[in-house]
């Protein structure tokens, strides 16, 4: 869909405009999950990695690969013949990795990301916009930008299927992304073939493989020694992060060094390896998370002699709480601030302790 880098300005500008936040979608209003045969089956679905041969208008051919578990963990891919380029979304913390350096992104990392995501936007584009959401046709879904900006997303559908995203800007260019040869991956149809033509460039994908529920976001990640000591630190945060949201205790352990020191609800608390492993044992299996997002970019602050670190976060999580039998108990739902404390030892980073507050309508 664009080169990285050279994109034209118009372009980007464009595909920034994409991503404001909506309101969930009621399923009347996508039909087309219904007549893919995703309905019911896309709960099943935990990630989508998708492949593609890539020709533009102007010649250049490359490979591109997607990666999504959710707006907060995605990578998009390109190689090129001579090079590989792989930017992510990591939290609030976005990345461009060229294969020697890990550089941050900016919101434009984070829109190039997930605007290529074209099979996620298909299965869970409730899932990626919320908010002004409005039927503007028959046969048409369109997301309105916020009140500054002059945007709209339209999705149009014939016959239940959907065919063809539209994006237009006032003053700007169009861009017409059209959906075809539909397959069947694992019972769902989607789209092969999709073609982007941004009004200067048509650029052509046609897939090689679309998988669901295989790879992981690390197979993406920029190794460690490439890192600076804030991106570990970064890197580590969306560990820890993860961990919680699919209830990896085995994590959390492994990234912890004892005594790890608690600091919650006015109370403070020093454990050993064996009570915080404990600790995290019990904390996952009370509860299930559905979403557990951060909402700022992580502060890093790393002491002068480079031993010690903090990082201060701003999360909010949604899920379901269990009894020990493993039984629902209620709805799980809050907005926390913490700090991860940090001591390097060995040239390794690892957690000795946190401090954490809730806002006050927790649940």
């Amino acid at each position: 869909m664009m080169k990285l880098r050279r994109v034209r300005n118009v372009f980007v500008l464009v595909i920034l405009m994409l991503f404001v936040q909506v309101s969930a979608l009621a399923q009347e209003e996508t039909p087309w999950l219904m007549n893919i045969g995703a309905r019911e089956k896309r709960d099943s679905i935990t990630s989508i990695r998708a492949k593609a041969d890539v020709t533009v208008s102007d010649g250049k051919k490359y490979v591109a690969e997607s990666f999504y578990l959710d707006p907060q963990r995605s990578a998009f891919q390109i190689r090129y013949p001579e090079r590989t380029v792989t930017q992510a979304v990591e939290g609030r913390y976005f990345w461009t990795f060229d294969g020697k350096a890990e550089k941050e992104g900016t919101a434009q990392t984070e829109a190039i990301v997930l605007g290529h995501q074209f099979h996620a936007q298909i299965l869970f584009f409730d899932q990626i916009h919320r908010g002004n959401l409005n039927s503007k046709e028959q046969g048409t879904l369109s997301i309105a930008t916020a009140e500054d900006r002059s945007a709209t997303w339209s999705m149009i559908h014939d016959s239940g299927l959907l065919r063809t995203m539209l994006i237009e800007i006032d003053g700007g260019p169009k861009i017409t992304i059209r959906f075809s040869d539909l397959k069947s991956v694992d019972g769902i149809l989607l789209p092969n073939t999709i073609t982007i033509d941004d009004g200067e460039r048509t650029f052509e994908y046609r897939y090689t493989s679309i998988e669901f529920n295989n790879g992981a976001l690390a197979d993406y990640r920029a190794p460690e020694a490439v890192l600076t000591d804030e991106q570990k630190l970064l890197r580590l945060h969306r560990i820890v992060m993860d961990d919680h949201f699919f209830g990896d205790a085995s994590g959390m352990k492994s990234n912890n060094r004892a005594p790890f020191t608690v600091v919650s609800e006015g109370e403070v608390y020093t454990m050993t390896d064996a009570e915080s492993d404990a600790g995290f044992d019990r904390i996952m299996g009370s509860r299930d998370y559905t979403v557990y997002d951060d909402l700022i970019r992580p502060v890093v602050k790393i002491s002068a002699d480079g031993s010690m670190a903090w990082v201060i976060v701003k999360v909010y999580a949604k899920g379901v709480r269990f009894d020990k039998d493993g039984k629902p108990t209620g709805p799980l739902e809050f907005t926390s601030a913490w700090i991860e404390l940090y001591e390097k030892k060995e040239g390794k980073w690892k957690l000795t302790g946190n401090v954490s507050n809730f806002a006050p309508d927790r649940k």
